[in-house]
């Protein structure tokens, strides 16, 4: 009895075990599929979650740029 609930412990750590490793590696793809068809962003586009855009320069200044006209705007509270 002792030797078959071990065989069927080592087939569930197994199944759960490889059911992990393709759920992350289909994740990992989807991610980078997704970052390789987003369009540049131009200079005034606004990127929504329809129309997506990525920017390839983003640095920490334009960072609280943007934080400081979202504080300005009564969006975030001060």
């Amino acid at each position: 009895m002792k030797k078959i609930l071990i065989q069927y412990l080592l087939i569930f750590v197994a199944t759960t075990s490889i059911l992990f490793l393709f759920t992350w590696a289909s994740v990992a793809c989807e991610k980078e599929q997704i970052e390789e068809t987003l369009p540049l962003c131009e200079e005034f586009q606004v990127s929504t979650e329809e129309n997506p855009c990525r920017k390839d320069n983003v640095s920490i200044n334009s960072i609280s740029e943007a934080l400081e006209k979202l504080g300005q705007s009564g969006t975030l509270p001060k």
